[in-house]
């Protein structure tokens, strides 16, 4: 069974604890750790089948990292140099630098390195990609991705490195993972839209803010033949509108996001240990372009400012 270390239990933390949980009450792991400096972070870790305060002198088969950002670059780094497989929340480095960086290790010592764009996981995107890749929903014309939040801010946040990653790596995703041509953004740190231009014309609208009136979380795919409507926090189901007429369709699977990765990064470590391959998801290339174009919003959000 395998010993997991989950580094980092604030409010994200927690939800791959709880997930945890449930995968080691199936069987699926063994022994949980929670590692974190804070006295109310261990306490909440109720659980954990043990906390601690330092990562030294543990033996475990894998790490996820839920640290703050600006510390993912330099302790995944670590991690990997010292042999373990990672599974570092987004983003993977606050530059594009940092992120090669982070991959360049992971490839020089062999250890598998995740990076928490679990929307790729989500069963409603993995039946969309298929819809589209059946034509089902005729050529792609325009994509939107709204992720409006009541939730604050966090101290020192930016809308677009937190929300906006997802977004931005989902339509490079279900755009056969393109590379944009360009960015665009309006807002600020809080509240900003995004639109990324792609070959052919084709152009998706991000919309992501913080300190929202009410919760939204859907994904527009309007195609020549059909639109698909997705709501992220529904898990089992989208909805697809074709010919003036919406109705339900129901996916395969109805497994949350976090628990479809966590448990791909368990195969993955099993697989390795059995010496056999093993994929990364998303792949490393499409990780690094994540971070860049995120990089590349939010510098053009500030350069495009009024002074």
């Amino acid at each position: 069974m395998l010993k997991v270390a989950l580094i980092g239990c604030g409010r994200w933390g927690l939800n791959h604890l709880s997930v945890l949980s449930a995968m080691r009450d199936k069987g699926l792991i063994g022994h949980i750790t929670v590692v974190d400096p804070s006295n109310e972070a261990r306490s909440a870790a109720e659980l954990a089948d043990e906390t601690t305060v330092s990562i030294q002198g543990l033996q475990f088969d894998f790490v996820i990292l839920a640290t703050p950002s600006n510390m993912h670059s330099q302790q995944a780094r670590d991690l990997l140099s010292e042999g373990n497989h990672v599974l570092v929340e987004k983003p993977l480095g606050n530059c594009e630098t940092e992120a090669a960086n982070v991959i360049a290790t992971a490839r020089e010592h062999g250890r598998i390195l995740g990076v928490g764009l679990l929307l790729r996981f989500h069963p409603a995107i993995i039946m969309a990609n298929q819809m589209l890749n059946n034509g089902e929903l005729g050529r792609i014309e325009t994509l939107r991705f709204v992720r409006r939040t009541q939730r604050s801010a966090p101290p020192g946040g930016d809308v677009i490195e937190s929300l906006g990653v997802h977004a931005i790596d989902l339509m490079c995703h279900l755009m056969s993972e393109s590379e944009p041509n360009n960015v665009s953004v309006e807002g600020d740190n809080l509240d900003s839209r995004i639109a990324l231009e792609f070959p052919h014309g084709i152009e998706a609208i991000i919309d992501v803010a913080w300190g929202a009136s009410k919760e939204r979380r859907n994904i527009q795919i309007t195609g020549s033949s059909g639109s698909l409507r997705i709501d992220l926090g529904i898990h089992d189901r989208a909805f697809l509108i074709s010919d003036g007429k919406e109705k339900e369709i129901f996916c395969e699977s109805s497994c949350s996001p976090l628990e479809a990765e966590l448990m791909h990064m368990v195969r993955n470590v099993k697989r390795f240990n059995e010496n056999k391959s093993w994929t990364p998801v998303p792949d490393y290339g499409a990780a690094l372009r994540g971070v860049r174009w995120t990089e590349r919003a939010k510098q053009n959000r500030f350069l495009s400012r009024p002074h």
